[in-house]
């Protein structure tokens, strides 16, 4: 009983106390690392240049040991400071550096996988050095830090992310596709490894308890765990779930809506919408903008919010002045929220397919290009508007129209209309702008589509971790808002909010929990349950840990009723073989023993033949 006390309480301390790591040397050592990486990268290299073998023992591995001893000497932050100091170089724009400060970055990624993987056998040190928030200026001289603030206006941000939050932010793929580095993804992923976030954004914060970076045992854990909603993986199932509620409540809003009055069904989808709509601001506030927009629909959560605020605006103020026309147009804007409901919930269902990943990059390419060209046919518009003036007269939006039945190839009734804009002028303009938005646009556009889909395509796994990582980052919340569901989240900032202002951290924190324990209930229970079904039967997943438990209820059943071909059915035709012993002949005369273990869909055990 000592001893698994004594055990359990070397795990919960933290390998480095909050005063070690305020203590860590960390500004010191941005600066040598930016000083090396300048000094020893001169001229571009490519990726293949800087790890082939003449690089790698020349250059590569004198930088590792160098680091690594910093980093065996107490000094955790090394991997952090690699990172950084890559978003520094990928953040060059300079056309005459960009290329060698492009090569400096690769350089930074490639030595913070090496040092990394130096801790690669010890889990609970390789968590602590990607997700440790380090203090930038902590080791700064202090007149240094004066003129920052004085630079600042005394608003400066000493904590700026972890190691995984700059390899976000810098776009290193692969230093998020590495093992290492995976290690840490999957465990703070499944709930295996904890830890706990810090943030000085959080709209509800609740720092009275800080646990340190521990792995979790469900059966060692108190039965209503509320920490457990803050899990990446149980946060996505529960996102998605809301987001359905969301989907179904709206569909029943439209249909159901009245234009002069908010009936009881259009009233439900405000509120659970307002709710769904805080827990995307506070998601943004927690992280960031960077951050929150490399997630792969986040877009579509910005405009979802923005046009509910449009909707929502519009109908209250029709109702509140009596103007008719604010209403319908509030319930126009009800309609338009479809375009994004739709594929928004397909895109979530069908999240790790590479066609989904590339959609996302294809359709920023897309915006771009087709704003760019708006910007540049505009020419074309006003100089065709300002010809129409002298004879036809015809309206801009006429002259838009038609330039879009061109450009989409649906209409000519701007070439019909050319000469009447101007006898030689007229159809020069009209035949030079379909030659340039009708084929050479559209087969750019496709060349660049393509190229795109290409290039994800070459490395569809390192993107797929990539937004893994993105989705990870964003599931450990720091902000107690976040333990709530929405609309319950309205309750939380409404009551819960004022409530910590009045009472101390230590009443509140207690206040907090048995809310959150309150109003999650049902969910926490079903997530004790699954866990310790998931550690009992050694299952990953649900789909697993369901057919564990599907299982044993069938073995539970009298013969006659395991003899039926239904349940049969129910534990799958194509059964697999999860391991076979053959145990050969021990000594001569004796029987042969063959035993096929844990054939789990056939709930047959042990056969002997002689």
């Amino acid at each position: 009983m000592n001893s698994s006390l004594s055990e359990s309480q070397s795990e919960l301390r933290p390998l480095l106390s909050p005063e070690e790591v305020e203590a860590t040397e960390v500004y010191p050592l941005i600066h040598m690392i930016r000083a090396d990486v300048i000094h020893f990268i001169d001229t571009p290299l490519t990726y293949e240049a800087l790890t082939a073998p003449d690089l790698t023992y020349t250059l590569i591995r004198p930088l590792v040991d160098k680091y690594v001893a910093i980093q065996q000497d107490g000094n955790f932050s090394v991997v952090f400071c690699f990172l950084l100091n890559r978003v520094h170089f990928v953040r060059d724009r300079n056309l005459a550096t960009a290329t060698l400060s492009k090569s400096r970055a690769i350089l930074c990624e490639i030595l913070a996988i090496r040092i990394m993987r130096e801790n690669a056998n010890d889990m609970l040190r390789l968590t602590m050095t990607a997700t440790t928030s380090w203090s930038v200026y902590s080791g700064a001289e202090p007149d240094l830090i004066e003129r920052a603030k004085a630079e600042r206006s005394d608003d400066l941000e000493e904590r700026v992310g972890n190691a995984i939050e700059m390899a976000i932010i810098s776009k290193a793929k692969r230093f998020i596709k590495s093992s290492s580095c995976q290690k840490v993804i999957d465990g703070i992923w499944s709930g295996k490894c904890v830890y706990q976030a810090q943030s000085s954004h959080s709209i509800l914060s609740d720092t009275y308890k800080r646990t340190p970076i521990h792995f979790y045992d469900p059966h060692k854990a108190p039965l209503l765990d509320h920490y457990r909603l803050k899990v990446p993986a149980i946060r996505s199932v529960l996102e998605y779930m809301n987001f359905l509620g969301l989907f179904i409540l709206f569909v029943i809003a439209l249909e159901f809506n009245e234009r002069d009055t908010v009936n009881v069904s259009e009233f439900v989808f405000m509120i659970y919408a307002l709710g769904f709509t805080l827990e995307k601001v506070a998601a943004m506030q927690e992280h960031g903008i960077k951050v929150y927009f490399k997630g792969t629909w986040n877009g579509f959560d910005l405009a979802f919010v923005t046009t509910f605020w449009i909707y929502g605006f519009l109908r209250l103020y029709g109702m509140y002045h009596d103007v008719l026309w604010a209403r319908a147009l509030g319930i126009d804007c009800l309609a338009i929220i479809a375009c994004l409901m739709f594929p928004r919930l397909a895109f979530v269902t069908l999240r790790d397919n590479l066609m989904v990943l590339s959609l996302r990059a294809m359709m920023v390419q897309f915006v771009v290009l087709m704003c760019i060209a708006a910007f540049c046919f505009c020419g074309f518009l006003y100089a065709l508007w300002t010809l129409s003036r002298n004879q036809a007269q015809y309206s801009v939006g006429h002259i838009a129209w038609w330039m879009l039945d061109l450009f989409f190839g649906l209409d000519a009734t701007g070439f019909d209309r050319a000469t009447t804009f101007h006898p030689i002028f007229g159809p020069v303009l009209m035949v030079t702008y379909a030659c340039l938005s009708n084929t050479l646009l559209l087969t750019v556009l496709v060349s660049i589509l393509s190229h795109t889909f290409s290039t994800i395509n070459e490395d569809a796994a390192a993107e797929a971790m990539f937004r893994k990582a993105v989705s990870t980052i964003e599931g450990v919340k720091a902000d107690s808002l976040f333990s709530y569901q929405p609309p319950i989240n309205l309750f939380a900032l409404f009551v819960m909010l004022p409530m910590s202002y009045i009472l101390s951290p230590r009443w509140f924190h207690k206040v907090n929990v048995f809310m959150i324990r309150l109003t999650s209930f049902p969910i926490l229970l079903g997530i004790a349950v699954y866990e310790r079904q998931a550690k009992k039967n050694h299952t990953i997943g649900f789909y697993s840990t369901f057919s564990a438990i599907a299982e044993k209820a069938i073995d539970t059943l009298p013969r006659q009723f395991k003899r039926l071909t239904f349940f049969d059915g129910l534990a799958g035709a194509d059964a697999d073989i999860d391991a076979v012993s053959i145990a050969t002949f021990l000594k001569p005369g004796v029987s042969v023993v063959i035993s096929f273990l844990d054939l789990r869909n056939r709930g047959r055990s042990v056969r002997k033949c002689t």
